[in-house]
């Protein structure tokens, strides 16, 4: 066969593989997992940070059982939405589950624990539009899902973005000489626009809301579908980094404008702390402490964790399963150390890592341990009370425990990673 014809059939190869992998994606729309992120219209809205139905967000509270897995609902797209990216944020399913708007496929997934969002602007149309819950039967998932699953209805939030906008953010600090403290955020900008378009970020750092600490401007040039990542950095005294005897806040504003328009507002309580660990301690703004971590279920809510607060409780593990954003909104606000446990358990295939064995040695099920683990960090990782992440409870060890491991360590900045049944196995930090 010739060079030329062998060139031909990889090249007409690598083009179909290229096309299948775009179809599928387009077929999903799936956007990643992040922390909560809502836009508002005004600096005031910002403010306020209400959950309910705003210009920007609709949630969907109200449904309709069509039968036992599946739920209908309703959410309007107004006529201000027309130049603006629409997305749907699914959360706390606790199931596999697919999603449909307009009677078609907007996305799915098999692990209903994380907070994941489809982009559905091009399946919505103006006025009404209809979207189908389907709660998928969990067997195909119940060998690593061996814990006891919250009963409540998933949380379905509408949320509009303008077409150049915040993806996502983070922040973190580092004391340096003289009580000073260099706080650092990063915010991840996006153009969904097939042109070049400039964003100005406009950003304050505020303390108990009248002491103005810092502010400026960025600009933020975007190629066509272009990702870029806006840095900037102030000087914070180091009295007021977050710790649990010591639960600080400072308030951060975003404005995003885009061609003269300011088309998205942001504020945020940012608690900045210094986290290092090493040796099974974990220092905290320079001081090491041991930190012995109480087992609470992951269906604990806002009153349980108040009610554990209030008798002494200040450092808390969750077990396997997700956790509620204002559960951790809670610990954050009241000074607790929290860990986080990814959605696996396999206690009920037993100890054998042979053919047939435990899950956790299987390499079918890699691709499922891996993405658990990672979508647990990125649907918490903003919230100041994480101290660290555990990638499984109950799962024996092997392969897809290792391959969690590894893929969680290359993301978390920093903080360990547990598997605490690891019986002396290199995939876990040690913890003192």
């Amino acid at each position: 066969m010739s060079n030329k014809v062998t060139y031909f059939i990889a090249f007409l190869c690598c083009t179909l593989l290229s096309i299948n992998v775009l179809l599928a994606q387009d077929a999903s729309r799936y956007e990643g997992v992040r922390t909560r992120l809502i836009a508002y219209p005004t600096a005031d809205a910002a403010r306020a940070r209400s959950l309910e139905r705003q210009r920007y967000m609709q949630p969907i509270v109200e449904w309709e059982r069509l039968d036992t897995r599946r739920l209908t609902s309703k959410f309007t797209f107004p006529f201000s939405w027309l130049e603006r990216q629409v997305y749907l944020r699914v959360e706390d399913a606790y199931q596999p589950y697919e999603v449909y708007v307009n009677g078609k496929l907007a996305g799915a997934s098999r692990n209903g624990f994380a907070a994941a969002e489809y982009n559905i602007t091009k399946l919505s149309k103006e006025d009404l539009n209809d979207v189908e819950l389907r709660l998928k039967f969990s067997d195909d998932v119940n060998a690593i899902e061996c814990f006891e699953r919250d009963g409540r209805l998933p949380k379905v939030y509408i949320i509009s973005q303008p077409r150049v906008r915040v993806r996502d953010i983070k922040w973190s600090a580092e004391r340096g000489m003289g009580g000073v403290v260099n706080s650092n955020f990063e915010v991840v900008m996006h153009n969904a626009t097939l042109g070049d378009k400039l964003s100005t970020l406009y950003y304050e750092l505020y303390l108990n809301d009248t002491i103005r600490l810092g502010g400026g401007k960025r600009d933020v040039a975007l190629g066509k579908r272009g990702v870029d990542t806006m840095r900037f950095g102030l000087p914070i005294p180091d009295s007021i980094l977050w710790s649990r005897d010591n639960p600080r806040h400072v308030r951060l504003m975003l404005k995003n404008r885009v061609e003269g328009r300011d088309v998205e507002f942001y504020d945020f309580d940012v608690a900045l702390r210094e986290l290092r660990y090493a040796n099974g301690l974990f220092v905290v703004n320079g001081v090491e402490q041991s930190i012995d971590f109480q087992e609470f279920s992951p269906a604990s809510s806002v009153d349980d964790i108040r009610n554990a607060y209030n008798a002494g409780v200040r450092t808390i593990r969750f077990t396997a399963g997700s956790v509620a954003d204002e559960v951790l909104d809670y610990c954050d606000r009241v000074g607790i150390y929290v860990l986080v446990t990814a959605p696996v358990n396999t206690s009920s295939s037993g100890l054998s890592r042979k053919c047939g064995g435990n899950p956790s040695n299987d390499p079918k099920w890699r691709e499922d341990f891996i993405s658990r683990a990672l979508e647990m960090y990125y649907s918490v990782c903003r919230h100041p009370s994480l101290f660290g992440f555990c990638i499984a409870d109950d799962s024996a060890n092997g392969i897809c425990l290792y391959e969690s491991y590894l893929a969680l360590k290359a993301v978390v900045d920093g903080r360990p990673v547990f598997y605490l049944d690891c019986e002396g196995e290199w995939n876990s930090d040690h913890l003192k």
